[in-house]
């Protein structure tokens, strides 16, 4: 298990998760010296840059997760930061049957969740499975690039259909 994470400022977590971007938490720290007793999070959630659930989930149990053995799936810690509700995730789960691919791929191509979110997530809660979903991402991106590939190509069937389309309109005028 990664420990390092521990020693990282939260704004430093927010923002490697691919949850804040670095203006935003500039902003936030300077807010805070206007308002000394307001926290970090408090203030990005204030802002609506990210849920104050999401705030207090890696204020208050991200540091105790990093540390020891994860006995859930991605999803329920998706879920208690605040990043997906109960709905969501069982829209996932319907859609990951029929891709077959993995929750949080799946949580991706639904645009849930940033690609980056996952793999931090992946990387500090799962690091084992890194490996492996790292060569399944290549070869479904691979996969989708062909297809994309070949979905750009004009065919010869193309070239027909149209020309029968063309010919169709100009006998109806």
């Amino acid at each position: 298990m990664s420990k390092f994470i521990t020693f990282k400022p939260i704004g430093e977590i927010l923002q490697e998760a691919g949850l804040i971007t670095t203006p935003q938490l500039e902003v936030a720290l300077r807010d805070q010296t206007y308002y000394e007793d307001m926290r970090l999070g408090e203030i990005l959630a204030l802002r609506g840059w990210i849920k104050q659930d999401t705030a207090d989930f890696f204020v208050q149990e991200w540091f105790k997760l990093v540390n020891r053995r994860i006995e859930h799936p991605i999803g329920f810690y998706f879920q208690k930061a605040g990043l997906l509700s109960e709905e969501e995730i069982k829209v996932i789960l319907v859609e990951q049957n029929k891709l077959s691919l993995r929750f949080g791929d799946t949580a991706v191509q639904q645009g849930l969740i940033k690609p980056n979110t996952v793999n931090f997530f992946i990387q500090n809660l799962f690091p084992s499975q890194l490996i492996t979903h790292s060569r399944e991402n290549q070869e479904f991106r691979h996969e989708f690039q062909i297809e994309e590939n070949h979905k750009e190509k004009i065919t010869k069937d193309d070239i027909t259909h149209w020309v029968k389309l063309s010919a169709e309109t100009m006998t109806k005028f």
